[in-house]
């Protein structure tokens, strides 16, 4: 007889990881986004790499921060009926 983990209770990784992508995106995404408007605003040379990756790590945390959103919307109950 095998023992399965409880899924209702996270693992010390998993509550770990979660902390750690909680503190570090918007850390990440406010330089990112910094860097960019410094391109944009003051004509600051940027080497194309830095843009492509500060550009798809934004794109992608806000997409799937929306998607989770739209996850959760449509998971829960409905309060307007």
């Amino acid at each position: 007889m095998t023992q399965q983990p409880n899924k209702s209770s996270p693992t010390l990784v998993e509550v770990f990881t979660n902390f750690f992508r909680a503190a570090t995106r918007p850390a990440v995404t406010i330089i990112f986004a910094a860097v960019i408007a410094q391109v944009v605003v003051d004509h600051i040379d940027a080497p194309q790499w830095f843009l492509a990756l500060a550009s798809g790590c934004i794109l992608w945390w806000f997409g799937d921060r929306t998607v989770q959103h739209i996850k959760e919307k449509k998971g829960g109950t409905n309060a307007q009926t």
